[in-house]
């Protein structure tokens, strides 16, 4: 089992299976919620996982059009969940909330055309300008 929580404990996140893909994103929607300069993802298939808690929604539509959730704790105020309608099979988790920790291998950097210009981008994954399209 694999759990996520926001840093009161009020929204919390539970996993039966492993990430199938982590990323690192860039947009400035992401920046917008989060208050930092990028967000790490661990991206789970939604069939295997379940939220609890309350928490309010952050919703815009991408560059890409598609329509995207950002599910943040009302307590806190810590995003933890990120659901895109143009991947509806998986859910992404902020990979800082997961506990214990899971190592963190981000295959990809998104929107790395919107980063802050101070972010420096690792040799040895794929970048994407935009999306992950």
């Amino acid at each position: 089992m694999i759990q996520a929580r926001c840093r009161c404990g009020t929204f919390r996140f539970e996993s039966t299976s492993a990430p199938i893909l982590q990323l690192v994103c860039h947009c400035t929607q992401c920046r917008e919620v989060s208050g930092q300069p990028f967000t790490a993802f661990s991206f789970f298939k939604v069939r295997d996982t379940q939220t609890q808690g309350e928490h309010r929604t952050v919703e815009f539509t991408a560059d890409t059009g598609a329509r995207t959730v950002r599910e943040v704790c009302t307590s806190c105020g810590d995003m933890l969940i990120d659901r895109t309608d143009g991947f509806p099979k998986v859910v992404g988790v902020v990979h800082g909330r997961i506990a214990p920790a899971l190592p963190f291998q981000p295959a990809h950097h998104v929107w790395t055309d919107s980063r802050v210009p101070e972010t420096v981008l690792p040799e040895g994954v794929t970048l994407f300008p935009k999306g992950a399209a």
